[in-house]
């Protein structure tokens, strides 16, 4: 999940109190990105009165208070499990499967304790002494987004556990209880206007974080106020070295921590019970409350990298439409960015240039970098902002790293032929492309005329008819290898039998056997079928290079005969069976006849390709 913080090493922190040679441990599971447990030493059985060493932080009678709190909190979860939080000999009577689910169930508990100490230290002891002692409202924000509203969901939820865990007590004990349910109260919490509130306050938190980030380094650098105060509150224990970082880092990773807890508690409860099924809802709640809040931070962190490209644009630069229409710097802040990446546009010379390729809701720029600065790309008079309205996505041709882009523009089509360094990546920005045309909002002005439907679909059809000819050309040499192989038989047989230098109307007869009385009426209709053939193919060639069928610049016509079967001339054939003549004994008619057909093959084929 992308909430989690990107680009920067998790952060581990431990607590040790120097006036105590043993403490206690306690399992703080906000700390592994795993998920697995990291002991840290704690202060809970340690008295949290002021010492010397902090007395530059005063504590007044309200974080006196708030050092109760935590301290209450952290009794009632003191033990590192369920099986030491109950006697030892009624856990002894539970059976492996009961422990394990208890144990688990208790964790949930004992890490929502933590959650909630974490949003209390936020709330109460940062942001009130940045508000009292910096009048920092702004900086509050910036720095704790929605921690009043996530502490205020997040101690209802722990107070839930509380009551359930008093519910199940044994008569007669307070300290021995085995929780039967609790899927109810996940439940619960991830649905109805809780788990809306939820969704909604992670995702202002985690949208906020990288942010949050920047803004506390930026503060500790430029702001000597600031960084005192951060000091004398680290020297203090009401915050258990709990820096602003590690306490957002906690914060944007607990939703991210339900899911293996619930599905541990899962494992551990009997199948078709009740619990289980309130389990396997609340499971799937959780799951679709964690995609909504990526979803939020994706749209969050684009939002942030559309910012920096356009921090980075030279400000008097701008690029033109395919109408002539200008599009400037400002123009883009009213867009959302869907995708970026490097990308190479070919030139009409064949190099490649690196460009930077901005796809926005209605329209995609192509950018390059100079002295450090975004401008809008120039290459052979093209326009450097392509409308999404009417453009084309075609694959290239025996190019599997290539896409055209086809502007079916009012004022002119432009096509465009883009490079990427891989298939796949050609792949995703095809299909990113391709989702932004069909959820393009429509301009009023812009809608299709009976023209305009015409020419795009003669568009489609100038790159269906390229893609045919790329297609031939392949075949053409399939054909042309497999006649060059062909053509060393018959020649090999021709030495063999001694074929004497015919005339061409000659040899035809004389393969299309020299003793049939039908021979010159076969002769004549063969021909015949050439010529027509000849006449379709002038025909065919004529259509396709016609110029109100070729719209788009880059469309080439059907390879000519000349062009695909060069090597097959009759007087070139003729000359290499002359040089490779031999004298020969006569054979058997069977075999001889059938030399005459192979070549009756080869002379037809090339005077009918």
């Amino acid at each position: 999940m992308t909430v989690t913080n990107k680009g920067n090493s998790r952060v581990e922190i431990q607590a040790t109190s120097g006036s105590r040679t043993s403490s206690t441990t306690a399992e703080m599971d906000e700390f592994d990105s795993s998920f697995t447990k990291l002991r840290i030493f704690t202060d809970d059985n340690v008295s949290l009165a002021p010492s010397t060493t902090d007395s530059v932080f005063v504590e007044d009678a309200f974080y006196s208070t708030v050092r109760a709190e935590l301290e209450a909190d952290a009794v009632e979860f003191e033990f590192e499990s369920w099986s030491s939080a109950v006697e030892p000999q009624y856990a002894k009577k539970q059976k492996k499967e009961v422990m394990k689910r208890q144990d688990v169930i208790y964790e949930l508990m004992q890490t929502e304790m933590h959650h909630v100490r974490t949003l209390k230290i936020m709330l109460k002891v940062y942001c009130r002494a940045l508000r009292d002692e910096l009048h920092a409202n702004k900086e509050v924000y910036q720095l704790f987004p929605c921690v009043d509203e996530l502490l205020e969901l997040h101690e209802q939820f722990l107070k839930r556990f509380k009551e359930r865990r008093k519910e199940s007590l044994e008569e007669g004990s307070d300290r021995n209880y085995i929780i039967q349910k609790v899927g109810d109260i996940l439940v619960q919490q991830f649905s109805g206007d809780t788990g809306e509130r939820l969704k909604d306050k992670y995702g202002v938190f985690c949208s906020q974080h990288n942010k949050a980030v920047s803004n506390y380094k930026i503060l500790m650098r430029e702001n000597k106020k600031f960084q005192n105060l951060m000091k004398k509150i680290g020297n203090s224990t009401i915050v258990r070295r709990l820096g602003v970082l590690e306490c957002i880092l906690l914060v944007t990773q607990r939703i991210t921590k339900y899911p293996v807890l619930v599905e541990r508690i899962i494992q551990n409860t009997e199948d078709g019970t009740e619990d289980f099924e309130a389990l396997t809802s609340a499971l799937a709640l959780i799951k679709e409350a964690i995609t909504e809040v990526d979803t939020r931070v994706h749209k969050s962190e684009k939002g942030q990298r559309l910012d920096d490209i356009i921090g980075k644009m030279e400000p008097k630069s701008c690029g033109k439409l395919k109408n002539g229409m200008t599009f400037r710097k400002q123009d883009i802040e009213r867009r959302q960015l869907i995708h970026d990446g490097m990308l190479y546009w070919k030139t009409a010379s064949g190099r490649l240039k690196d460009i930077l390729a901005v796809l926005l809701t209605d329209v995609l720029l192509l950018l390059q970098e100079k002295d450090q600065k975004y401008i809008f790309s120039s290459v052979d008079a093209k326009p450097p902002v392509i409308s999404l309205q009417k453009l084309i996505v075609r694959e290239v041709a025996n190019e599997e790293k290539a896409m055209f882009l086809i502007s079916a523009s009012l004022n002119g089509p432009e096509m465009y032929e883009i490079h990427t360094t891989s298939k796949e990546e050609r792949n995703s920005w095809m299909t990113l492309i391709r989702g932004a045309v069909e959820s393009c909002p429509v301009q009023e002005t812009e809608f299709l005329s009976e023209a305009d439907e015409e020419r795009k679909q003669a568009l489609e059809r100038a790159v269906r008819i390229k893609d045919l000819q790329d297609r031939l050309g392949m075949k053409d040499a399939l054909i042309t290898q497999a006649l060059n192989e062909k053509l060393q038989i018959c020649m090999a047989l021709a030495d063999l039998y001694g074929f004497d230098d015919l005339s061409h109307g000659s040899r035809i007869r004389f393969f299309i056997g020299a003793d049939s009385g039908e021979s010159s009426k076969g002769e004549t209709l063969l021909l015949s079928a050439i010529a027509e053939a000849e006449n379709i193919e002038a025909m065919l060639l004529s259509q396709f290079s016609s110029p109100n069928d070729d719209p788009c610049s880059g469309v080439t016509t059907l390879p000519r005969r000349s062009e695909t079967f060069g090597g097959y001339d009759t007087g070139s054939f003729k000359q290499r069976v002359k040089d490779r003549r031999t004298t020969s004994t006569s054979s058997e008619a069977q075999i001889q006849d059938l030399v005459r057909r192979e070549f009756f093959v080869m002379v037809y084929v090339h005077n009918t390709v």
